[in-house]
């Protein structure tokens, strides 16, 4: 079964319009054999090792293209381009859903980075699509944050209705880490999604960086003058982060959309520009996590070209509606 999806992938590189001499067949084949097994570290190391090979950028599109040629990516691709030439529609049935919004880091101090989800909420309002935003700490760490949300979704229970989960970079390991606690307790059966926009779920380098002496001190100091403290940034070490990956497992019936941004160099900003070089030794990354690092492989995966971590784009709204109508429409109940 896995040798005739790998196979099926590399035959999709190889019939793609825009596909490369360097994606035959080594490069290709490695990164199409490690996303196919949901290999992490594996697949990893291949886009690694094609950056060091060729450059940064090739490796991104590498993995752009390698990830359309899935079939259940190319699919959901397709109903995605759909929702998104016109995604501005009421959902043309009740979803009986609630959509329960993940934020990221320091969310209410720095909304500017959009990790309140606040212009995700007003998409769906505009939508008619009830949305609210989970009661978890904006400097917590990826535990109590995990804790918080557990306890918010079986909360949610006796509500009746079936819960999609979005989250936001530090947002997303906290959301894993919650779906598996619910997932030991038999409480996960009410959620039917969860849509994964950048999530930091191996961690990033950058807080492996921020965590070393002597910058932790200079960390410390930097946060606790805009009124925090540390106590986050260890949990989202790539150490840290990798072993409660490995230990934890999403409940089966859960489906996972991934929201990935590819970047190349030209798609920084300056928000980003710094944190791309400190990542860049270690392969293909956003600016704020490496993009193998920022996915569920066994979920789908819309992978969009063009822009850094934070999705900076003047379409964002009709790039959100058409997501959120996708997601919908997969799963039965409204949408396109």
């Amino acid at each position: 079964m896995r040798a005739g999806l790998v196979a099926l992938i590399f035959l999709g590189l190889a019939g793609m319009h825009g596909a490369r001499a360097a994606d035959a067949p080594g490069p290709a084949l490695a990164v199409a054999r490690a996303l196919e097994h949901g290999d992490t570290t594996a697949l990893r190391e291949a886009l690694a090792a094609h950056a060091r090979a060729t450059s940064l950028d090739e490796a991104a599109e590498l993995f752009a293209r390698t990830l359309d040629a899935v079939p259940r990516n190319r699919a959901f691709r397709v109903r995605y381009e759909r929702a998104l030439a016109d995604p501005f529609l009421p959902a043309r049935a009740s979803s009986h859903a609630l959509f329960l919004l993940v934020p990221g880091w320091r969310y209410r101090t720095d909304p500017a980075t959009g990790a309140d989800l606040a212009q995700v909420q007003r998409v769906l309002e505009s939508l008619a699509l009830a949305a609210r935003l989970a009661p978890i700490g904006e400097n917590d760490t990826v535990e109590a944050n995990a804790v918080a949300l557990a306890a918010e979704i079986e909360r949610l229970l006796p509500d009746g209705r079936r819960l999609i989960l979005v989250s936001t970079s530090k947002g997303g390991p906290e959301t894993h880490l919650a779906l598996d606690r619910l997932r030991q307790a038999g409480r996960a059966g009410h959620v039917a999604a969860w849509v994964n926009i950048g999530g930091l779920l191996h961690g990033t380098a950058i807080a492996d960086y921020w965590d070393t002496w002597p910058r932790s001190w200079l960390a410390a100091i930097g946060l606790t003058l805009g009124g925090h403290d540390a106590r986050a940034i260890p949990t989202m070490t790539t150490a840290a982060s990798r072993a409660r990956i490995a230990a934890s497992q999403l409940p089966a019936h859960v489906l996972v959309v991934n929201y990935l941004a590819v970047t190349r160099e030209r798609d920084l900003t300056d928000w980003t520009r710094g944190n791309y070089a400190i990542l860049a030794e270690h392969g293909p990354n956003d600016g704020l996590t490496l993009l193998v690092d920022a996915i569920v492989p066994q979920g789908i995966t819309v992978a969009e070209l063009g822009f850094d971590h934070f999705f900076r784009t003047p379409d964002l709204d009709r790039r959100i509606a058409a997501m959120i109508l996708s997601v919908l429409a997969l799963l039965g109940g409204a949408g396109t």
